[in-house]
């Protein structure tokens, strides 16, 4: 000790006792006064310790030291206040300590703040990490106390840029101690028991174990976030490849220092997982050989990524754990637990079958542990399981349907053929062959049998195979509902509806070429009427053998609306397309004054094109669509030339010679009717009223009579 920290040691005795002589009023003086100083005092601290200028003088003082002595004389002055207590004393005394308090807070996370450099390079990372919490922990104390805003933004600035120095030195250390690599088809996991120097080389004064590096990272909060990468890591290059393959090569070394873990470092198996290829005690022994490498795998995390690691990080132990459950299970659910499932219903009550994965479960526990049971949870709940696996072969079924790319169709209604093409798809049920006699004789065609009287008939039309698939497997999902009893009744009701859903979910993405082929957009059309058309009744026969509860909401009509919108929205562009089209090939016929001119050769052509884009699309609505659709779609593009040659019609006062041109120019325009609105029946064909669909007809009549009349 040098003479003037002798002197100033012995100052500060004198001041001691020199104050505490002083009564009340004058301590409290006193203490304003030191306060204010340690206030400045802290305040130049700051700024020269965290600004360019450094003062050696201020640089060497120690605001916090400061602090604490001012506190112990101000529980001496509090005393005295507690002994003569006035509202005026008490007041002065609350102040001194609210500043007093400031002080206390702003000193130490100065001094927090300044050993963090130093802290990081002598590896004290786990110091580092405390200093930084209990720094931001007081600032947020500060931010409510009356202080000056500029040292305030000091530290706000230098807490940000120490902080983040120790996280990028927590990403040093973490990518060094826990290391995954990937060379080709080999995963290797390393893990370094402890790191000895900085990326800079520079040697830590202790070595940094992960126990350290644990605690750093949960005091910091981010864990668990590098926890998460670790299972995703685990679960996706180790757990799931040895779930469908645990023959593949797995090795693990240790030395003193560290570990590692590789997989697939000898090949890989090129056998594939296929657990409907595989009899009972093949599966068996297969789950037994997963729950052998999976133990390799976690006993590696348990002894050698938490090396030597106490108690106090268990939670993060025991939160790997469960994320590593939550992450394999929906695969060992789908790929391990429904197969075990009995098929028959009656077979549900023996629980034998899970055996294999309770045990598997339990040596998962003894290693890691885990809070869900859901091997458990799916023992005692049979059903529900045996419920998902119906549903979900149901699904795939319709979904394989639907994703077909077969383009055909099936006539269906009227008293046209229907091809029962369920039983040419499953070589069940009646014989399908090419001469469209179906065995079941217009199945799918009609609601209930008890339509006698045709109110409910189905018009004659084109549908897709896959529409006529998806009835005919709602009809007959519908009926195992009876077969299986009450209790999976609601599981094929629900699988229908979503499997009418899949249709809207699949077909119309399928089916992307909707607004230029007519014929698909009015194939969809058709599915979804016909969909429709049995969405009304379906089931409805059965009811009375579905549970109570299911025969109020066991219904299909509410999906009705949804179809209705689709049939709308994939003919609605095809139509506008070809309405388009037909007004870009009218041309003139679509412009005013022209027919005085001498261009009634070019008028004529563009007619008879205009009325082939009609007749085009026209003919394959014939094909496919209901008579009276058809009907429809003709008047609605028929009008578009009818109407602007209606118009140009009305426009013009023209000699007879001119009035004779005209009513023959406009010839392939009224052929219209002798060509397109004729209906063919087994009886012959019948003409259809064209007044009744095309709303401008009657205007052309009246103009073509006028000029025909001029004529004679």
């Amino acid at each position: 000790m040098n003479r003037s920290q002798r002197r100033s040691r012995r100052e500060g005795a004198d001041s001691d006792q020199s104050f505490e002589k002083q009564n009340v009023t004058s301590q409290l003086t006193t203490l304003e006064r030191l306060v204010e100083e340690a206030r400045a005092s802290t305040y130049e601290a700051i700024n020269s310790h965290h600004r360019d200028f450094l003062s050696i003088r201020v640089y060497t003082h120690d605001p916090l030291d400061e602090a604490a002595t001012l506190n112990d004389k101000y529980e001496t002055t509090s005393t005295l206040v507690a002994t003569n207590p006035s509202p005026d004393l008490i007041e002065r005394l609350d102040n001194i300590g609210h500043s007093l308090k400031a002080i206390v807070r702003m000193a130490k996370t100065h001094a927090n703040l300044k050993d963090i450099d130093d802290q990081i390079l002598h590896g004290e990372i786990a110091v580092c990490a405390s200093s930084i919490v209990e720094a931001g922990e007081m600032l947020n104390e500060i931010e409510d106390m009356r202080v000056s805003q500029e040292p305030l933004q000091v530290l706000h600035g230098q807490f940000v840029k120490k902080r983040a120095a120790v996280r990028a030195e927590l990403e040093y250390l973490s990518d060094e101690m826990v290391r995954v690599v990937e060379t080709g088809c080999v995963h290797e996991l390393h893990v370094t028991y402890g790191v000895t120097s900085n990326y800079d080389n520079v040697p830590y004064e202790n070595a940094v174990t992960l126990s350290d590096l644990f605690f750093a990272m949960r005091e910091l909060d981010v864990v668990r976030t590098r926890a998460d990468v670790l299972v995703t890591a685990l679960a996706e290059n180790w757990l799931l490849p040895l779930l469908r393959a645990p023959s593949t090569p797995l090795s693990v070394s240790r030395t003193k220092l560290g570990a590692s873990m590789s997989i697939g470092a000898f090949g890989r198996s090129s056998a594939v997982f296929v657990p409907s290829a595989m009899d009972h005690g093949q599966f068996v022994q297969h789950i037994m050989d997963v729950q052998r490498v999976w133990t390799t795998v976690l006993q590696f995390v348990r002894d050698d990524l938490f090396h030597e690691c106490d108690d106090d990080h268990a939670d993060v132990y025991a939160y790997m754990g469960q994320k590593l459950w939550a992450r394999v299970w929906p695969t060992i659910h789908d790929e391990l637990l429904v197969p075990l499932v009995p098929d028959n219903v009656d077979a549900l009550s023996d629980v034998q079958c899970m055996v294999p994965l309770l045990e598997l479960e339990n040596a998962w526990m003894e290693v890691v542990p885990i809070a869900e049971l859901r091997v458990r949870n799916a023992a005692r709940s049979l059903l529900q399981t045996y419920v998902s696996k119906r549903r979900s072969d149901l699904l795939t079924t319709v979904a394989s349907i639907l994703a077909s790319d077969d383009a055909n169709v099936v006539v269906v209604g009227g008293d046209g053929p229907v091809i029962d093409v369920l039983a040419e798809h499953t070589g069940k049920g009646g014989k399908g062959g090419k001469n469209g006699k179906g065995g079941k004789g217009g199945k799918g065609s009609m609601l209930p049998e008890e339509d006698a009287d045709g109110a409910l008939h189905f018009p004659r039309c084109s549908i897709s195979v896959q529409a006529q698939l998806l009835v005919e497997f709602a009809r007959e999902t519908i009926g195992f509902a009876q077969g299986d009893g009450s209790r999976t009744a609601a599981t094929y009701v629900h699988a229908v509806r979503d499997a009418f859903s899949l249709y809207r979910c699949l077909m119309p993405s399928q089916w992307s070429i909707l607004s230029v082929d007519a014929k698909r957009a009015f194939i969809m059309f058709n599915d979804c009427t016909f969909l429709v058309h049995h969405l009304t009744a379906l089931g409805h026969g059965l009811r009375e053998h579905w549970p109570r509860e299911l025969r109020a909401s066991a219904t299909f009509v509410d999906l009705i609306a949804s179809f209705r919108t689709l049939a709308r929205e994939s003919m609605s562009p095809v139509l506008q397309r070809t309405r388009d089209s037909v007004v870009r090939e009218l041309g003139m016929w679509t412009q005013k004054g022209w027919l005085n001119e001498n261009v009634l050769d070019d008028a004529e052509q563009r007619l008879v094109v205009a009325c082939g884009c009609v007749a085009q699309v026209a003919h394959t609505a014939q094909a496919h669509l209901p008579s009276r659709v058809y009907l429809t779609v003709l008047g609605l593009l028929a009008d578009v030339v009818v109407g602007y040659v209606a118009k140009r019609l009305s426009e013009c006062v023209v000699s007879d010679t001119k009035a004779r041109a005209l009513v023959r120019l406009v010839a392939p325009v009224l052929a219209l009717e002798s060509r397109l609105f004729v209906l063919t029946s087994g009886t012959g064909q019948t003409r259809a009223p064209v007044a009744k669909y095309c709303s401008e007809w009657d205007g052309l009549q009246t103009q073509v009579r006028r000029l025909s009349m001029g004529t004679k």
